[in-house]
């Protein structure tokens, strides 16, 4: 609460007299992700799945994640389509098959996924958070036919 009490009274000082800024903290929409890849002959497949789920993590850090590597910014949707680019940045995946996107908010066992209790969702729409929040990566894998 110091922090934010110190940027509001930094920017009130900097606003017009009708001008009252309010800041809150960053609320983050905690999430699960089940991913299916396909990879290329050969691929070593440990070692693509802990890359795969390095690859999950980064993409969806608020910081240096989203579709430019500048952050997430705050709001927006998340869609399954956005995985798709894990194709070049890891050579041995061949194709992103599935992803499934699994909102953690709410009851669940503690430890347990998502993808546990069903389907998941093609996208994910940020409405009262700010920003996503990785708990659960699930990477499945198909060899190269």
């Amino acid at each position: 609460t110091g922090l934010r009490d110190h940027v509001q009274i930094y920017l009130k000082k900097r606003c017009l007299i009708n001008v009252m800024p309010m800041v809150r903290l960053a609320t983050a929409l905690p999430m699960d992700v089940s991913i299916t890849l396909r990879l290329r002959p050969n691929a070593n497949l440990l070692a693509i799945r802990e890359a795969a789920t390095r690859w999950v993590q980064a993409f969806l850090d608020p910081y240096v994640g989203g579709l430019d590597g500048l952050g997430w910014p705050f709001g927006g949707t998340l869609y399954a389509q956005d995985f798709a680019r894990m194709v070049a940045d890891i050579p041995d995946v061949r194709h992103v098959i599935d992803v499934q996107l699994y909102d953690a908010t709410g009851d669940k066992k503690k430890g347990s996924a998502r993808w546990e209790e069903g389907e998941g969702v093609r996208e994910l729409v940020l409405v009262t958070h700010d920003l996503f929040s990785v708990e659960h990566v699930r990477v499945r894998t198909e060899d190269a036919e």
